[in-house]
C-alpha cells in the first residue's frame, strides 16, 4: 500500500484506541490516493481495524458507566453518612 507514513497527521499518542483511529484514517486516505478498486486484503484490514475501534468503544463505554454508578453509590453512601 505504500507509505503511509507521510499521511499521518496527529502525533502519536500511545493510546491504543487513538492508534487504531489513526491506522484507519492512514489506511482510508491511502486508497484515496491511488488507481484501481481495493483489494480483498485492504479492505479486510480495514474491517479488522473497525472492529477492534468498536470492541475497545464498548470497553470504554461500560467502564465509564461502572464509574458513574460507583460514584453515585459513593455520593449515596455519604448522605446517608451525614444523615445518621
Amino acid at each position: 500500500m505504500g507509505s503511509l507514513k507521510q499521511y499521518q497527521l496527529e502525533p502519536d499518542h500511545g493510546l491504543p484506541l487513538v492508534q487504531l483511529k489513526e491506522r484507519r484514517r492512514e489506511l482510508v486516505i491511502a486508497l484515496r490516493h491511488r488507481e484501481g478498486p481495493p483489494t480483498t486484503d485492504e479492505l479486510m484490514e480495514i474491517a479488522a481495524v473497525q472492529q477492534a475501534i468498536s470492541a475497545f468503544a464498548d470497553v470504554v463505554a461500560d467502564l465509564d458507566a461502572g464509574s458513574e454508578t460507583d460514584m453515585a453509590s459513593a455520593k449515596i453512601l455519604s448522605m446517608t453518612r451525614r444523615s445518621a
